[in-house]
């Protein structure tokens, strides 16, 4: 799927809008083209559940749209589509409803020759200007980025890209093993600072394990004391440090992180039964 993308720098862009849960839409040449980036997508921030709505191929009669205005379109979705009417159709029933424009990613014809990143003279969200999108759609999908790329990781995949068959074989096990790392590092101050609050969980009647209390201010002062090994964007630390944090907002207020959690805890509680009954059967 990396020799689809029109810049591999994009491949950040997609991790990024997945890991926040913000909605993706994958514009491509044919259905299974975008059902593989929407699989792909979501497979790239694990453990981290994407929790919108997803739909890897969506066509104009799709339950998908609901109510005679769109209404009704779920607030967080990633969607694979081939019609850019649908694109229209789509942004312009979220651009109504006053919700953030979904990210837009498009799909070209498999290239060797991919540029790392996009030129100066071009927009920010590598959508080719010979598209042919909808009027009024191209100025609605820009997006704001606040990690990072990895430039020797990008190189490395630039020249596996050019090789022969044998190491664009490399490619998916590479990328899947750098952002799964790259996952780990962000969920790291989030699992050190609920560690140190382990004293404050609770079982609710229901029987699942929660926490108390998650001040997100108490969660950024221990951000900032102890810090994260992830590089942010920005041209000096102050900016890196902005960057950071309202990362973290991002993922602290979207459906992504009550589902990580969920998933967190239901293996925590796992754990323990199994380390309680282990004990149990060695006291018979």
């Amino acid at each position: 799927m990396v020799s689809c993308l029109s810049t591999l720098s994009e491949l950040y862009s997609i991790f990024e809008r997945s890991f926040l849960g913000d909605s993706i839409i994958i514009l491509a040449k044919t259905p299974t083209l975008c059902s593989k980036m929407v699989s792909a997508s979501v497979d790239l921030i694990r453990p981290v559940p994407y929790a919108g709505v997803c739909r890897p191929y969506l066509t104009m009669q799709a339950e998908f749209f609901l109510g005679s205005h769109d209404a009704g379109l779920p607030r967080h979705f990633m969607v694979g589509i081939t019609n850019p009417f649908i694109l229209k159709r789509i942004v312009s029933a979220v651009d109504s409803n006053g919700n953030s424009i979904p990210h837009l990613v498009y799909l070209k014809n498999p290239d060797n020759n991919i540029p790392l990143k996009t030129s100066k003279s071009q927009r920010r969200r590598s959508i080719p200007n010979d598209l042919d999108l909808p009027a009024g759609v191209r100025e609605k999908v820009a997006s704001k980025r606040h990690l990072k790329s990895d430039h020797s990781f990008l190189e490395n995949l630039e020249n596996l890209l050019k090789g022969d068959a044998i190491s664009r074989a490399e490619i998916g096990p590479l990328v899947r093993r750098h952002f799964a790392e790259l996952s780990a590092q962000l969920l790291a101050p989030l699992n050190r600072y609920l560690t140190q609050h382990l004293s404050n969980t609770i079982f609710s009647p229901g029987g699942n394990l929660q926490y108390a209390n998650f001040s997100m201010t108490d969660f950024l002062q221990n951000l900032s004391k102890h810090g994260t090994s992830v590089k942010f964007k920005g041209q000096n630390p102050l900016q890196r440090r902005k960057a950071r944090d309202s990362f973290y907002e991002s993922f602290c207020k979207s459906p992504n992180f009550y589902s990580w959690l969920d998933m967190k805890f239901s293996l925590e509680k796992e754990a323990a039964a199994g380390l309680l009954a282990g004990r149990a059967t060695e006291n018979i």
